[in-house]
C-alpha cells in the first residue's frame, strides 16, 4: 500500500516538474510551436523583453521591481546562428542595452542582433549590433541607442531575431 503512494507521489511530483520548467511529451515548450525537430524547453517564437534595471519578462514590456538584478533568458530562433540575451538595458543616463551573444553552431559566423528599446508608449528606438563570433563563442557586446537624448524614455529592452 505505501509503495503504491510512493509510485504515484513520484509520479505527480515528476509531471509537476515537467510543467514548471517547460517540458511536454509533445516537444513544444513555453506554449509555443517549435519546428518539429528536438524537444525540451526550445522555442522558436520566444522574445524575452527587459526593463532598464535588467528584470526579465516575457511578450510585454515591464516596469520592474528596481532590483537591478537580471535572470536573462536567452532568445533563440529555430536555426539562427547565434542566441542573445540582455544583461543590462537601456534607461536614465545609459543610451545603450549591453547583451551576451552566444554562437550555437561549429563554425565563425558574422551575426546581426536586432534590438528594440520600448518605454510606456511603444518604440523609442532601435538598432542592430552586429557581432563576429568564433565557433561556440560568447561574447558581450553593447548596443548603442542611435537616439541618446531618449534613453530615458526607455522602459524595456527586446532582442529580436538573429540573422
Amino acid at each position: 500500500m505505501v509503495a503504491g503512494r510512493r509510485i504515484r507521489f513520484t509520479a505527480v511530483l515528476v509531471a509537476v516538474v515537467f510543467a514548471l520548467t517547460g517540458f511536454s511529451s509533445s516537444g513544444h515548450g513555453h506554449g509555443s510551436k517549435s519546428s518539429g525537430s528536438g524537444g525540451g524547453c526550445s522555442s522558436s517564437k520566444k522574445r524575452s523583453s527587459y526593463d532598464s534595471n535588467g528584470n526579465s519578462s516575457s511578450g510585454s514590456s515591464s516596469g520592474g521591481n528596481g532590483s537591478g538584478k537580471s535572470t536573462p533568458s536567452p532568445t533563440k530562433s529555430a536555426g539562427a546562428p547565434a542566441q542573445a540575451s540582455v544583461v543590462t538595458c537601456a534607461g536614465p543616463g545609459r543610451p545603450q542595452a549591453v547583451l551576451k551573444v552566444t554562437s550555437v553552431v561549429d563554425t565563425a559566423r558574422l551575426v546581426d542582433v536586432p534590438v528594440v528599446f520600448q518605454g510606456a508608449n511603444g518604440v523609442v528606438d532601435r538598432t542592430t549590433v552586429r557581432v563576429s563570433l568564433k565557433a561556440r563563442e560568447t561574447r558581450t557586446v553593447t548596443a548603442d541607442m542611435a537616439q541618446k537624448d531618449k534613453a530615458a524614455d526607455v522602459t524595456s529592452c527586446v532582442v529580436g531575431t538573429i540573422n
